[in-house]
């Protein structure tokens, strides 16, 4: 029986509440032996907890209890009609409980009720669950005609706008009263025009956009074909545009962020440092006349924007630090205030939205200092080398060109030297001259490794070359070439400084070991390879590695001359150039003959500087008979860099030819070199085997004296 009932009833206890009814159930019945200790004369279990749930759900109905969850009420509150009496009132849904925050209740008064019993407890919730029954039933019916009603004597107007009345004039204060008729009239376009043509007004700014984006990128590809080739700076323009693009659409949008907030300088900054002030202005003209499309061509923010973007580029066009920025922030600044306040002045506008103008060009100003932090970020997610970074590399204290100036001395010394002749050569042809200056330091790093091989790191006497083939000295010499690269990409730097270490030398040939090959060569032995003694390449390919390459012989050459003049200086420069330009080394450079000419008056002007005359204090002059004993004047030269084998003599009849040679590179300091004749065209043909130099310095090859 216990087990039919059960089932009929469909009550959802667990089994330790069955368990718990039927030992109580056993106590009721004859003959039947309960499991628990329970005395036989005590009441049903389900009897008593049906009462207990049955006194709760008497004591909730009073407190008026819904038929649907309360928070599906959305009015705030609620009619109660009598369906016999037809009567009404009305109560505060807060005053009412929906039918499951009432078992909620009913269910936590239960467990505080039967704390040491929590079968008690669960077996009363579920019976109150089952029995208790709403008092107030949610007319749905009812509900609806009250709402059609409602809504039926609202009217869909407020408020009449007669034709041709005049809701705004500019400069006004927009009150809630102003702002509703905007916006109703904005909603009587749109269903006048109907969808499309909002579309065709959405295709009209499109087509706006495009064209003002249009013009930017026809001058890339025009003016700029290396900016509007190169895929990774094309994306990087692009996404500084996005993200303008991305701020205009939050202006427009929001009310509490105004036009004038956005930094459209920062993009005008960041693609002047990144590329050139011409790209930066073409961008900042840009960003204006689509943020003027936005504003329904207000000139006055397009001036403003274009003025004081103009500003931050010419403050940055010849930046030489970081901290520059906070200057150029300022500059947009009163750019900004500069034309505003001409603004109000000329249009009278009102003293507050004047003083918010300022307000927001401030806001301007202040994230213009994102241009710090970004430009960090695109150098490295680019791998873009701007002036900052050049700069930065230049400073001769960096771990680098310390280790440099520590491991070789001499080298360190000779490319300081390079380094003012390439800049100057490049600032006077109006090429990259921070480059070749950050180029020229870096080019020799490679000698680190082996520096006792070359000659500037030599001391008197001391030559290792001397007990090796010239083979392998012509290996050693262009091995330095590799592991400047290797070296240069251990401290991370840019690939357009790495690209100069290879290109300061070209394909050219190491002369000097060449030649000595050349002469030691037995009649039996295989051909001498002129390909083994040639540097790897590649050819310089751009102006500032082609300057380098000249600049990089013209100083070592010219440490070998003992009577520096003008016209010795000049002679030298012109044999070094024009034997570089007919092996074919300056092809790629694109350098003009009239760029090379420049390029020689300023590498004589600077080693002028360097060679010039001293004044002879008393007590400096010779003493009698002590010019028998004077150091023979030079004669004949070959570069060591360069490799130029020359004859210098003062007259104006002299030519000088340079056969691009390396001997210095490696030179010996022996004993005196043999003697070479120079023909009028200036080619040197040797009488003997070439000994190894006497001279120390980096450019003698072979030298002929003359007492």
């Amino acid at each position: 029986a216990f087990m039919r009932a059960r089932t009929a009833s469909g009550l959802p206890f667990g089994q330790a509440e069955w368990d718990r009814i039927l030992d109580s159930y056993a106590t009721s019945v004859p003959g039947l032996q309960s499991r628990s200790r329970t005395d036989a004369g005590a009441e049903r279990l389900d009897r008593e907890l049906l009462a207990e749930a049955t006194t709760t759900a008497l004591q909730l109905i009073r407190r008026d209890v819904l038929d649907v969850p309360k928070d599906s009420i959305l009015a705030d509150a609620i009619v109660i009609r009598n369906d016999q009496s037809l009567d009404e009132r009305t109560r505060p849904v807060s005053a009412v409980l929906g039918e499951r925050e009432v078992v909620t209740e009913a269910r936590r008064e239960f467990q505080l009720r039967y704390q040491t019993d929590p079968v008690a407890a669960s077996i009363t919730g579920v019976f109150f669950a089952r029995i208790f029954v709403p008092n107030l039933r949610y007319d749905r019916i009812a509900t609806r005609d009250k709402l059609q009603q409602a809504r039926s004597e609202v009217s869909p107007t407020f408020g009449i706008v007669r034709e041709n009345e005049v809701i705004v004039r500019r400069g006004d204060v927009i009150t809630e009263e102003t702002l509703r008729r905007l916006v109703s009239l904005e909603q009587e376009m749109n269903e006048r025009s109907g969808a499309s043509q909002r579309w065709w007004r959405i295709l009209g700014q499109f087509l706006l956009t495009g064209a003002t984006f249009l013009m930017f990128y026809l001058y890339l590809y025009l003016l700029r074909p290396q900016i509007f080739s190169d895929n990774r700076l094309m994306f990087l323009i692009t996404l500084l545009f996005l993200g303008m693009i991305a701020m205009f659409g939050v202006a427009m949008r929001l009310a509490l962020v105004n036009m004038f907030m956005i930094p459209v300088a920062v993009v005008a900054i960041l693609l002047t440092v990144i590329f050139d002030s011409r790209v930066g202005l073409f961008g900042t003209l840009t960003l204006a006349l689509l943020g003027s499309h936005l504003l329904n061509y207000d000139f006055n923010y397009t001036f403003a924007t274009l003025f004081a973007g103009t500003l931050g580029i010419f403050s940055v066009r010849d930046i030489r630090n970081r901290g520059q920025f906070f200057l150029s922030a300022g500059v947009v600044l009163v750019g900004y205030v500069l034309v505003l306040t001409a603004t109000w002045l000329l249009q009278n506008k009102p003293l507050d939205r004047f003083t918010d103008e300022l307000i927001f060009v401030s806001i301007n100003a202040l994230l213009m200092l994102l241009a710090y932090p970004m430009l960090w970020i695109f150098e490295r997610m680019f791998g873009i080398t701007t002036d900052l970074t050049l700069l930065e590399l230049s400073d001769t204290n960096r771990p680098l060109l310390k280790e440099l100036s520590l491991k070789a001395s001499g080298t360190f010394n000779h490319v300081l030297q390079v380094a003012n002749l390439a800049e100057a050569a490049a600032a006077s042809v109006g090429a990259n001259a921070l480059m070749t200056r950050v180029g020229a330091l870096y080019h020799d790093v490679g000698k680190m490794i082996k520096p006792e091989y070359f000659v500037e790191n030599q001391r008197q006497g001391s030559n290792p070359h001397d007990g090796l083939k010239p083979r392998m000295s012509a290996l050693i010499i262009a091995s330095h070439v590799k592991e400047g690269i290797e070296i240069g990409r251990k401290y991370r730097l840019p690939q357009e400084v790495l690209d100069f270490i290879p290109m300061h030398h070209g394909t050219t040939r190491i002369e000097y070991f060449y030649r000595r090959a050349l002469d030691q060569q037995k009649e039996e032995s295989p051909d001498i390879l002129e390909s083994e003694f040639r540097y790897p390449g590649p050819k310089p390919n751009t102006r500032e590695t082609g300057i380098l390459m000249l600049a990089d012989s013209v100083e070592a050459a010219s440490r070998t001359l003992e009577n520096p003049t003008h016209k010795r200086l000049e002679n030298l420069i012109d044999s070094i150039v024009d034997a570089r330009r007919d092996d074919g080394q300056l092809d790629e450079t694109n350098l003009t003959f009239a760029e090379i000419d420049v390029i020689k008056d300023a590498f004589l002007n600077v080693l002028m500087g360097i060679y010039h005359v001293r004044v002879k204090y008393p007590g400096d002059e010779p003493k009698k008979g002590a010019a028998a004993r004077k150091t023979p004047a030079l004669t004949g030269i070959e570069d060591t860099e360069a490799g130029a084998e020359a004859s210098v003599p003062d007259g104006p009849e002299a030519s000088v030819q340079e056969t691009g040679s390396d001997a210095a590179e490696g030179g010996s300091n022996g004993s005196d070199a043999s003697p070479a004749t120079v023909d009028g065209d200036g080619a040197g043909d040797r009488t003997s085997p070439p000994d190894p130099p006497s001279s120390g310095d980096e450019a003698a090859d072979a030298v002929e004296r003359r007492g």
